[in-house]
């Protein structure tokens, strides 16, 4: 059972491609949100599952780098995993509680939300800049990982209208792409174990 468990948790990692590409669809969720029912708020009460799995997927990455993250890595993921709670805390309190309606001056839920999204940008960096060279996650699956965590960043700090949508897209196509090299990776490194047992008992015989 242990086994079966730590087996889950590690490559739980996966979960970063479906969480990133719920993210990317955001600006379609809205589309079809305002015009379907008028409003943007039908989406923004499914939005949460994307955090959710991102974080999930965050978790699982950092398991299989255990041992081998140094400091400011981990300190990239902590304060990644406090802004993708943040920002789920803030999307169910401000879509499916109404806090804001209670607290409509310091609207805790809003704020919460707007800055769990520069929290988990900034962790996001870090994370992809500070992970090691013999990272579970390949280089190339790093880099437009760093690329589309800058792009959210730029998305987050302000309202830039169309063009603030196509780097929203890009933060969740960056995890998206994260999350597939490690499958990527995970299927290559099988492939050769396979290969090498198979050349190996050849071999002997």
């Amino acid at each position: 059972m242990r086994r079966l468990l730590s087996f889950l948790l590690k490559w739980s990692g996966i979960l970063c491609v479906p969480g990133g590409v719920l993210w990317a669809l955001t600006p379609t969720g809205i589309y079809i949100s305002n015009l379907a029912f008028h409003t943007p708020n039908v989406f923004w009460k499914l939005f949460w599952p994307a955090p959710l799995l991102i974080l999930l997927g965050l978790v699982g990455l950092q398991l299989r780098q255990s041992g081998r993250s140094g400091l400011l890595e981990k300190l990239g993921f902590f304060v990644a995993i406090l802004g993708l709670v943040m920002v789920i805390a803030g999307d169910v309190g401000l879509y499916w509680l109404g806090v804001d309606d209670i607290f409509i001056v310091t609207a805790p839920a809003y704020n919460a939300f707007r800055l769990g999204l520069l929290v988990v940008a900034v962790g996001s960096i870090l994370f992809g800049v500070t992970s090691p060279r013999d990272s579970a996650v390949p280089t190339w699956g790093l880099l437009p990982f760093v690329v589309g965590s800058l792009c959210g960043l730029i998305s987050f700090s302000r309202d830039l209208g169309s063009f603030g949508a196509v780097l929203w897209i890009l933060f969740g196509v960056g995890w998206a792409w994260l999350g597939l090299s490690l499958v990527v990776e995970g299927f290559s490194s099988f492939v050769r174990t396979r290969r090498a047992t198979r050349g190996s008992v050849a071999v002997k015989q």
